[in-house]
């Protein structure tokens, strides 16, 4: 890290926690205790009040009353901006959101009490895929190639070599949104089915334009795979169903029963997903 973001990482940690041992900034920045010493010595020279307590529970610390200020955003805005980023952390694990949760908390003033809370805890999947989510940001970032062992909803395994575009996450999981040179086409893979991803060495010029655009022009060609189905249901498990199934359309056949449309996805690989 060049010294001068470490600076600057140190500065918006100090403003969101107390007396914060030097031994521990050595090790979260990767660096020694004396540089950690220097950098004190650096920060307070351009009038940042900086002040060590000496002690068990010593520790540096920033003073206070000395705060960053925003005024282009409404208090009640930045909190809610907080709040949604400390829920969003829950579910998905990076630690450039833990950073910027880290920076806006430097911001705001954490008066008042929390009003509303989230927690999407229950959403967030296995530390495997978090760590693949990891990997593949690295590889859309550089635009490397990866290849892959994946398991299809069939049960099908195969090995394929892609251009990783995006990760998205949907329908309570995350997946990978690629192009495949040799079916010349877009394709999705659920994350929890990769096994021994391996990141090439050599890079994919191909551009893609809109990623977003192509990700929805892929899920409608996904859609017309599916199949509608009827599925009928006593009227007493009306505020079930409801809650299960809110944009499907009920109708009443009788006093005594009610049905339900749905759509499903056909039992077959189409080609676009593979989830």
């Amino acid at each position: 890290m060049v010294k001068i973001d470490r600076l600057l990482e140190i500065i918006i940690y100090l403003l969101n926690h107390d007396h914060v041992p030097a031994s521990y900034l050595a090790e979260r920045f990767h660096v020694s205790v004396r540089t950690i010493q220097r950098d004190m010595i650096s920060i307070s020279s351009i009038g940042i009040p900086v002040y060590a307590d000496a002690g068990k529970n010593g520790g540096y610390s920033i003073l206070p009353n000395y705060k960053i200020k925003n005024t282009d955003i409404r208090d009640d805005e930045q909190q809610l901006v907080v709040k949604a980023l400390k829920s969003l952390a829950t579910s998905y694990t990076s630690d450039t959101l833990n950073s910027l949760i880290e920076k806006y908390n430097a911001i705001i003033e954490k008066e008042g009490g929390q009003k509303v809370f989230w927690d999407f805890s229950v959403t967030k999947e296995n530390q495997q895929v978090q760590d693949m989510n990891a990997m593949l940001e690295q590889a859309i970032a550089r635009k490397n190639y990866i290849s892959f062992d994946y398991r299809n909803a069939n049960g099908d395994y195969f090995h394929p070599t892609v251009q990783p575009l995006a990760i998205h996450y949907k329908w309570y999981a995350w997946y990978l949104f690629t192009y495949e040179e040799t079916r010349q086409d877009y394709r999705t893979f659920k994350v929890a089915r990769m096994n021994h991803l391996i990141i090439e060495e050599n890079h994919y010029e191909q551009e893609h334009g809109n990623i977003e655009e192509r990700m929805k022009e892929s899920e409608q060609a996904y859609y017309k795979t599916c199949i509608h189905i009827e599925v009928q249901f006593d009227k007493d498990e009306s505020g079930l169903i409801k809650e299960y199934f809110p944009d499907c359309p009920i109708e009443k056949i009788d006093d005594r029963v009610r049905r339900i449309f749905m759509m499903f996805r056909q039992k077959k690989d189409c080609g676009k997903h593979c989830c």
